[in-house]
């Protein structure tokens, strides 16, 4: 039996360890991706997230909005931020640390600093941003700058981090899940005929380019058929946040509700998806990218590479199929998978479900919220 099982079994019914069902969110401003699929597990196991004044970027599908804070510790199982900016550190002042507070940091690492601790990214985005703007600034659902808080006396009692890498000793490792509007919009993708042997979608980067690069030599030589390039088309969303996505200067990242119409077919006709980590060794890094996420709930088989220094082993994705996983930078062992499973019609197509239902198993937004509710209370 393996990590994935084990978690999946001990963390059963975990939501019922908690009385209220309840919990505050305190969160940035910022889209993140992962604290997104923990609140929408949450909200599937049946708690209530509490948010103060308006709703959040990331939590709008769900949240409750308050706008009175008085007795709330007494009334919520804990209290939930996260990181990058716009975060109301301020309003931990008022509290009295009852409860837990919990942090997720689902922010990149930052270039040059092999520790890219919560502390430090705290710190390294003061100096970006706009230090302790006025209220009506902090108040508006859209922000005309980034802005941060003084971060005061807040100290976390448990840090979950999506970017660990092994030399993050003082917090816990969470996954970026499957986005519950991927799998809304995937749901068709079995009647879409899979016309591309092989896919990988370009971006920004050092190591995106470097797998653009190697591909496009290999589409050369080879008779597969081969996507290697951007592709974005109709931008799907609801109407519940449109305005937002619309009138957002790229402040808060609205746009990354949207989903790309092109795109999301795109991956829905493709057999193997290649996917790669971002940009230089120590940033951003990791497994929770939200391609890795997008290829499971599109149907593909994916092949990734990863840095030697990531540290998934709590929740390693590379047990939902272990043919998966290559060698950090490990192109020719790449092709070579590609070509072993292109070959093997069957085989391929073995994996590719072992693929799905293992993704759709552990890594939807249900069972990794139940994950964050035992290593909350463990």
């Amino acid at each position: 039996m393996g990590i994935l099982e084990e978690t999946y079994i001990k963390t059963k019914n975990i939501e019922n360890k908690f009385k209220h069902k309840k919990i505050l969110f305190i969160g940035s401003e910022a889209y993140d991706a992962t604290t997104i699929s923990i609140i929408e597990g949450l909200n599937i196991l049946g708690f209530e997230i509490i948010v103060y004044k308006k709703q959040n970027i990331n939590s709008w599908f769900c949240n409750t909005i308050i706008n009175n804070l008085d007795n709330i510790e007494d009334n919520v199982d804990f209290i939930l931020s996260n990181l990058h900016w716009g975060t109301r550190w301020s309003l931990y002042n008022s509290f009295k640390h009852k409860i837990p507070y919990i942090l997720i940091d689902g922010d990149d690492r930052i270039h040059g600093n092999n520790i890219s601790d919560w502390m430090v990214k705290y710190v390294y985005n003061c100096k970006k941003y706009k230090l302790n703007p006025p209220d009506e600034i902090k108040n508006i659902e859209l922000s005309p700058y980034r802005w941060m808080e003084s971060i005061g006396n807040y100290k976390p009692d448990k840090i979950f981090m999506v970017a660990k890498y092994k030399i993050n000793k003082d917090c816990i490792y969470i996954p970026c899940g499957i986005n519950n509007t991927y799998i809304e919009y995937f749901n068709n993708k079995e009647q879409i005929k899979k016309i591309y042997d092989i896919s990988n979608f370009p971006g920004s980067g050092f190591y995106r380019k470097e797998l653009e690069n190697k591909l496009n030599n290999y589409k050369k030589t080879t008779k597969y058929n081969i996507w290697n390039s951007k592709i974005y088309g109709e931008m799907m969303v609801s109407d519940k946040i449109k305005k937002f996505c619309e009138n957002d200067k790229n402040i808060h990242s609205w746009h990354r509700w949207r989903c790309c119409k092109d795109y999301f077919e795109k991956v829905m006709s493709s057999k193997i998806q290649l996917l790669s980590p971002v940009d230089k060794y120590n940033a951003p890094g990791g497994v929770g990218i939200k391609r890795i996420t997008e290829a499971i709930a599109g149907g593909n088989y994916i092949l990734y590479h990863v840095q030697p220094d990531v540290d998934d082993s709590s929740y390693p994705i590379e047990e939902i199929s272990p043919y998966s996983k290559i060698k950090f930078q490990d192109y020719n062992e790449m092709i070579k998978k590609c070509e072993y499973l292109l070959e093997r019609p069957d085989f391929l197509e073995e994996k590719r479900k072992e693929c799905y239902e293992n993704g759709m198993k552990y890594f939807t937004s249900e069972p990794i919220a139940r994950y964050f509710l035992w290593n909350i209370i463990n």
